[in-house]
């Protein structure tokens, strides 16, 4: 189903198709089919309830296959547990791709939180895991709050400089609810992302001049400038100072790199946290998910501003709680389909060919369009 436009350079494809050709390429460049399986998961999960400017999902595929291609990214890594004890473990991933690495990791975190009430497991050696979230709601699924954070790429300059040192290092939280969908937090520590910024530019419209800064360190609402520069950090100095302290979380903790050495155009060794709390090792779970209804409860009945029809903050006029936009956009694309920007998915398709996937399979996704 074609759904390009001049405003809105996106195609649609089914779901099942992504799901389907993820698994496939995934597998075709080494990835046995356990890790293929969790690396399309994470994509696919990814762009389920992601923007597509924000440029996470499966139209990243081309971009890590790329990096398999290029040594950056280890398809035939084998994780191993290397040090830990009681409910702390620290896993080398040998350069595997994050999402498989991170997986593993929360897994590990939800079973030790059932034996210990905790589950702490760091990653060293990994690769860029994307979406955070994804990995946090594993253990909302298992009755556990999941915290995870991550180092990444330097885009984000200290507080007053114009070198960028440290990435958005994002991080996660998710809690089980009773509304069939998780509270999710899914964060970086940057007003907002390059691709964000990128799509702007494709679009040909200026960003909001808190995004970035330009290579002077001066605010700018030029998307061509901003690329060129770095990026704002969430509320300043606070955003720096957190960017900060989720790279010693994870790349010092883990005995990864830190700063501008995690990401590399021929190396990569970022580093992960992930942890599990059994809520029932606190509060009965009943107890806790009452709690977590009320203060749901107590949110909605703010009454709303009197431009709330406009405001960002309260889309179709109503309070919208952290996760539920994205599960309401995951299940709408699980039924009609993923958008992709228009170039992202060309690269999807050349991909296809190139590892000469099921015909049957490229037939329709070319014919999306």
């Amino acid at each position: 189903m074609p759904a390009t436009s001049a405003a809105s350079p996106l195609v649609i494809a089914a779901t099942a198709d992504l799901r389907q050709l993820c698994l496939a390429a995934a597998t075709a460049v080494g990835f046995a089919h356990a890790d293929a399986e969790d690396l399309t998961e994470a994509l696919v999960g990814a762009s389920l309830r992601s923007v597509p400017g924000q440029g996470q999902g499966v139209q990243s595929l081309a971009k890590y296959i790329d990096r398999v291609r290029s040594g950056v990214i280890d398809a035939r890594a084998e994780i191993e547990e290397v040090a830990g004890a009681g409910a702390v473990r620290l896993l080398d991933a040998h350069r595997a791709h994050g999402a498989v690495a991170a997986t593993r990791a929360m897994r590990r975190a939800v079973a030790l939180a059932g034996e210990f009430g905790i589950g702490a497991v760091g990653v060293r050696d990994s690769t860029h895991l994307g979406a955070a979230g994804f990995y946090a709601e594993l253990a909302a699924e298992h009755d556990c709050i999941g915290l995870v954070f991550t180092n990444a790429g330097p885009e984000i300059a200290p507080w007053g400089g114009t070198q960028a040192v440290v990435g958005t290092n994002p991080w996660a939280v998710a809690t089980p609810t009773r509304q069939g969908w998780p509270v999710v937090l899914d964060m970086a520590n940057s007003t907002s992302g390059k691709g964000m910024v990128r799509w702007h530019q494709i679009l040909g419209q200026d960003i909001p001049d808190d995004w970035c800064l330009t290579a002077d360190g001066e605010r700018t609402t030029d998307p061509v400038a901003a690329m060129a520069g770095t990026l704002y950090p969430l509320g300043g100095a606070k955003g720096f100072a957190m960017a900060l302290v989720v790279d010693l979380l994870t790349g010092a903790l883990t005995g990864s790199a830190v700063g501008i050495d995690c990401f590399g155009p021929e190396h990569q060794d970022v580093g992960h946290l992930l942890i599990a709390l059994r809520i029932e090792s606190f509060v009965p779970l009943t107890l806790f998910l009452n709690r977590v209804e009320q203060l749901i409860t107590q949110v909605r009945a703010s009454p709303l501003a009197a431009d709330a029809t406009d405001h960002p903050a309260a889309p179709s006029g109503r309070i919208v709680i952290p996760g539920e936009l994205e599960a309401e956009r995951r299940a709408e694309r699980e039924r009609d389909g993923i958008p992709i920007p228009e170039d992202r998915y060309e690269l999807l398709l050349e991909l296809a060919h190139e590892l000469d996937l099921d015909l049957g399979l490229i037939a329709r996704l070319e014919g999306s369009r």
